[in-house]
């Protein structure tokens, strides 16, 4: 991919993404596969007036080994720089931007319970992290880079190089970077997404009715004051970001006590480097009260029994079935790609800002008014070709929200 067109995709990702301030620090999680153009996205920082790029290196084939080989007592214990290094930053009111690939097996065999056991510390260690991020009290994007690994997973062929710059292809159409019609361009994108939740938001629904032929069969209820959000948002100080490149979603927070019924997934979830697939979960009153998996059950158990709020939903989110990351008829083995071309819901913590007044609320106060709070917050996948959403409002109004997989709204 010739480098003007990655100095673009850096350029988006900083002014439309995190949306990076003049004197303000950017600090960027990558792989060290990707550092070729971490290299461009520092250059590019440092262009609109970063007062510091600071790099989080990550090294799939390392955190392997350490997961299988590491003491038990290191893994219980995160060593005191981590959550020391995203305070300073947080404090600091850095932009926080992940660059993430596919790499659905990078744990697989390694026994669950080693993964949760760094997961749950490290998430306990971090929570303070996961909350500014949640409330958008910082900036912060998650965007996808190309590897051989990901380009083989979907099937390209080639050398090295050919397979990335294919990859590269699709995913910066998929972005709306480059390859799109004027009518579909990144920032006309944002303004149908922006109309999308305004009208959400003038139903002031009550609860949505999914039912499907695969056999799901949910009634998720609305907490009162909850808001649509999608696409760009603001965030404490005001500072206009892009938390998904690519992003087709909108999205709210459920009444976490007041989810029924029987809801199946329709793609793969690739949780801590394992895949579970072709699940169902059963809730009552919110709970999940049972769950099933062809594949990754032990894993989907893990994730599950995380806290008491991983047995609860925190994320509702609507993405027409044809939307161009649906109808590329590829699994990508990635969420921020998957979810993006599926409605979905989200195990665990709510985003406050999906409510009204929610700023300054304690968790306490937040659950009186209907969130859920968690260690985790996990997206699996939902839509369908042939999912049926209906909407009731607070007036007693039916509506609908999806007919065979195409929103109304």
């Amino acid at each position: 991919m010739n480098q003007e067109t990655l100095k673009k995709y850096a350029h988006t990702l900083l002014k439309y993404g995190v949306n990076l301030q003049e004197d303000q620090t950017l600090v960027i999680s990558v792989d060290v596969e990707n550092k070729d153009f971490a290299v461009i996205v520092t250059e590019e920082a440092y262009e609109l007036g970063a007062k510091e790029v600071v790099l989080n290196w990550r090294c799939s084939p390392i955190a392997r080994q350490r997961l299988l080989h590491a003491k038990e007592s290191v893994l219980q214990r995160p060593a005191n720089w981590i959550p020391e290094f995203y305070k300073q930053y947080i404090d600091d009111k850095a932009a926080f931007l992940s660059l993430i690939s596919a790499n659905p097996k990078a744990l697989e065999g390694i026994p669950t319970n080693r993964i949760s056991l760094q997961s749950r510390n490290l998430n306990k260690a971090l929570s303070f992290y996961h909350t500014a991020i949640m409330k958008s009290s910082v900036t912060w994007c998650v965007a996808s880079v190309p590897t051989v690994l990901w380009a083989d997973l979907l099937g390209y062929e080639g050398t090295d190089e050919e397979k990335i710059e294919q990859l590269w292809a699709t995913l910066l159409k998929l972005c709306r970077i480059e390859g799109v019609e004027p009518k579909d361009t990144y920032r006309h994108h944002m303004a149908k997404l922006r109309h999308r939740c305004e009208a959400l938001n003038k139903l002031d629904l009550k609860a949505l009715r999914y039912t499907c032929k695969n056999g799901t069969d949910l009634l998720l209820e609305l907490p009162e004051g909850h808001i649509w959000l999608g696409g760009e948002e603001s965030s404490k100080d005001g500072t206009i970001f892009n938390a998904n490149i690519p992003t087709e979603e909108v999205f709210s927070a459920p009444q976490y006590n007041g989810v029924n019924g029987i809801v199946y997934s329709t793609k793969p979830l690739i949780y801590h480097g394992n895949t579970i697939s072709d699940f169902s979960f059963t809730f009552k009153e919110g709970k999940i009260v049972d769950y099933t998996a062809k594949e990754g059950y032990e894993v989907l158990k893990e994730l599950i029994e995380t806290d008491e709020g991983s047995h609860y939903l925190g994320e509702v989110a609507l993405v027409d079935h044809f939307s161009p990351i649906s109808q590329s008829n590829q699994i990508f083995y990635e969420t921020l790609f998957d979810e993006n071309a599926s409605c979905h819901l989200a195990i665990g913590a709510s985003y406050p800002t999906c409510l009204k007044n929610s700023d300054g609320l304690s968790e306490e106060e937040l659950k009186e008014r209907g969130l859920n709070y968690s260690l985790t917050h996990v997206d699996f996948m939902i839509g369908h070709e042939h999912m049926n959403i209906k909407g009731y409002t607070r007036d007693g109004q039916e509506v609908d929200i999806m007919i065979d997989g195409r929103l109304q709204v």
